[in-house]
């Protein structure tokens, strides 16, 4: 699990990510909003942000609105980090939709707890192998043949939403519409809640525009590292053809 830690104070920021990584989460600093947007863009795989609410250059709120409408990172939870307490302060960062807050100095405790529920209360990459197959009724070597032949209609979808991905709101194509459906029927299957949940929620307002490809691309990465880390792992699983 990756955090973007956005914190101007560089004892704080190490503190932060000591803290964290001593729990087994990995971090990328960032010392204020503009630079956290940076480390954004150079770092897809960012699951989590915790950022300062008083920095130079561009503030908490401000990087936090900036994110909200990213689509590629919309949904990722965000915690606020602030020496202010004050009810104020606390329901601005609550109108910009974060998922948690913090008063410095921080307890440990504290931080993971919320970095755990936020974390925990994200819909799983894919589901793990002993639920799927029991959920599906499925021998060891059925399973992993449903896992090869979602992996090929994965590797078949990637390379075209790569095309197609853009600012614009102009519709995918009807071809990557149809490669979309039948990659969420099968990870409704296979248990890839955090794609099916994000394209059902996308295909829920009736449009999936280019500009919702990032966002879709960058989930459909997780599922493709879960699937080849499994698939990998397992001596028999990985197809011949």
């Amino acid at each position: 699990m990756l955090i973007l830690i956005v914190e101007d104070n560089p004892v704080n920021a190490r503190l932060l990510s000591l803290m964290l990584h001593a729990e087994g989460y990995q971090t990328v600093l960032a010392g204020n909003g503009k630079e956290g947007l940076a480390k954004m863009s150079e770092t897809p795989s960012i699951e989590m942000i915790i950022t300062d609410y008083m920095m130079p250059e561009m503030d908490g709120l401000e990087f936090i609105g900036k994110v909200k409408a990213l689509p590629a990172f919309s949904h990722v939870p965000i915690i606020v980090v602030s020496a202010h307490a004050d009810l104020e302060t606390v329901k601005r960062a609550k109108g910009l939709h974060c998922d948690g807050f913090l008063v410095k100095p921080i307890d440990k405790r504290q931080l993971i707890k919320q970095v755990g529920q936020l974390l925990h209360n994200q819909p799983q990459v894919l589901l793990g192998k002993n639920k799927a197959m029991n959920r599906l009724d499925l021998g060891l070597a059925e399973y992993h043949e449903l896992l090869n032949a979602f992996a090929a209609q994965l590797a078949a979808t990637l390379p075209i939403i790569v095309l197609e991905q853009g600012d614009s709101e102009e519709p995918i194509s009807e071809n990557l519409v149809r490669l979309l459906n039948e990659l969420a029927e099968s990870g409704a299957t296979l248990g890839a809640d955090k794609f099916v949940l994000l394209y059902s929620k996308y295909m829920g307002r009736g449009l999936t525009a280019r500009s919702q490809c990032p966002a879709l691309l960058r989930t459909l990465q997780e599922l493709e590292l879960a699937l080849l880390a499994y698939l990998q792992s397992q001596p028999n699983a990985v197809s011949r053809n």
